[in-house]
C-alpha cells in the first residue's frame, strides 16, 4: 500500500502556483505575449533559441527611448536581423512593468511573421544578454513554459519555490538550452541508436528538426505512405492516429510527444502540415511539439533545465529510487515484525490450551 502510495504522489495532477502571463497561440506555430511600448500594442514570440530581444525600427520613435549606440546582427537559419541596440519602457499582457529594457530595433529579411506589430522575445541562456525575466524587481530568473494546443498557455516567471515534481538536467553547452537524451522510442521501436546525443529545446518557430539521418529513416518507416514532400515541407493525411508518438528519456524523466502535437493545424479537412522538418547539424531540435508534451522549466543561473511532472518511475532518479528502496524496506519489516507477533500470539494460546487440557 505505501508503494502504492509513493506511486501516486510521483504521478498525481500538477498544480502550479508561479506567477504567469496569459500566452497566445498563433495556429500552434508560434506562442507569443501580449506586450505595450509607449502606449503601442504589439506581440513578442516567445524564443528560447534567441539571445536578444527584437522589434521593427519604427519603435526607436517612442519618447521615452534611449539609444544604446551599439549595432545589432543575427542570421538565423529562417533570415537575418540587424538594428541598433537601445532602451524603452516594456509592458508584458498588461500586468508586468518593465521600467528599463534592452532591446534590438531594426528588420528581419524572411523572418515569418516579423512585422511593425510582432517582435522576437530572446531567451536564450547566453550569460552575455540579460532576458526580461532577469530584471532587478525578480527574486528568481527561472521561468517556465506550458505551451498547450487548444488550450490555455502560460509562461511562468520569478519561480522561487519549487515544490513540484521536477528533474533537473544539466546544460552541455554553454550558449544554448541543450540537454543530453538517454533514449529515444517511435512508438514500440527503440530507435537510440539513432537518436543518440543531444537535444536542443527552442520555443520560436521550430518544430521537431531532425537530423537527416533521422530524418530519412523516420521518413522511409513512419511517413512515406501517408505523406509527401512539398517545397522541403512534409503535407500529410490528416488522421494523426496513423501516426506514431515519440518517447524521449532523459535521465529520471521521459516524455512522450502524442502525434497531435506535431500536427498544429489543418489546412483543410484532408491534407496537414506536419511540424516535423530537418536540418544538416548534429542534434536534434526538440521545438513546439515538445514543449507542448510537457511544462519546462529553464534556469539560466545555474545553466539547468527543468522538466515538470515527467518522472520515469522505470528510471527514476538516484534520491528517489533510494527512496523507494528505504520505504519497501520499512514496509517489509513492518510486515515481518506483525507476522512474528501474531505468530507468538497463536503460540502463546496453544500452550495456555495444553496446559487447561493437562489440568
Amino acid at each position: 500500500m505505501i508503494c502504492f502510495f509513493f506511486f501516486i504522489i510521483l504521478n498525481q495532477a500538477n498544480t502550479h502556483n508561479w506567477p504567469y502571463l496569459p500566452v497566445i497561440s498563433y495556429y500552434n506555430i508560434a506562442f507569443m505575449l501580449e506586450a505595450e511600448i509607449h502606449s503601442t500594442q504589439l506581440y513578442f514570440i516567445i524564443d528560447t533559441g534567441s539571445s536578444v530581444t527584437m522589434i521593427e525600427s519604427t519603435y526607436k520613435q517612442s519618447q521615452t527611448f534611449q539609444n544604446l549606440n551599439q549595432t545589432y546582427e543575427q542570421q538565423y537559419d529562417l533570415g537575418k536581423c540587424k538594428g541598433v541596440f537601445g532602451m524603452d519602457r516594456l509592458v508584458l499582457s498588461k500586468q508586468l512593468y518593465i521600467p528599463q529594457f534592452t532591446m534590438a530595433y531594426g528588420t528581419c529579411q524572411k523572418m515569418p511573421f516579423f512585422d511593425q506589430y510582432i517582435g522576437l522575445m530572446g531567451l536564450s541562456n547566453r550569460f552575455q544578454v540579460k532576458h526580461v525575466f532577469e530584471d532587478q524587481q525578480f527574486h528568481s530568473s527561472i521561468f517556465g513554459l506550458e505551451f498547450r494546443k487548444n488550450k490555455e498557455s502560460r509562461l511562468y516567471y520569478n519561480i522561487t519555490n519549487i515544490e513540484e515534481k521536477v528533474t533537473w538536467h544539466q546544460l552541455n553547452v554553454d550558449h544554448r538550452w541543450m540537454i543530453k537524451m538517454l533514449g529515444v522510442y517511435v512508438d514500440n521501436e527503440d530507435v537510440t541508436d539513432i537518436f543518440t546525443g543531444s537535444a536542443f529545446l527552442d520555443s520560436g518557430y521550430s518544430c521537431l528538426v531532425l537530423t537527416q539521418n533521422q530524418f530519412a529513416y523516420i521518413w522511409e518507416r513512419n511517413l512515406k505512405s501517408l505523406c509527401k514532400i512539398i517545397d522541403k515541407s512534409i503535407y500529410c493525411d490528416c488522421n494523426y492516429n496513423n501516426f506514431p508518438n515519440f518517447t524521449i528519456y532523459f535521465e529520471g524523466a521521459k516524455i512522450i510527444i502524442e502525434s497531435q502535437n506535431y500536427f498544429p493545424y489543418s489546412y483543410n479537412d484532408k491534407l496537414c502540415k506536419l511540424c516535423i522538418s530537418q536540418h544538416n547539424r548534429d542534434y536534434l531540435i526538440l521545438g513546439l511539439p515538445f514543449i507542448m508534451s510537457t511544462t519546462v522549466l529553464f534556469d539560466k543561473t545555474n545553466q539547468k533545465i527543468g522538466l515538470v511532472d515527467s518522472f520515469d518511475i522505470h528510471q527514476i532518479s538516484p534520491i528517489y529510487f533510494h527512496l523507494q528502496l528505504i520505504i519497501v524496506g520499512t514496509l517489509t519489516l513492518v510486515i515481518i515484525f506483525y507476522a512474528s507477533q501474531k505468530e507468538r500470539t497463536f503460540v502463546k494460546v496453544d500452550i495456555e490450551l495444553r496446559n487447561l487440557e493437562y489440568l
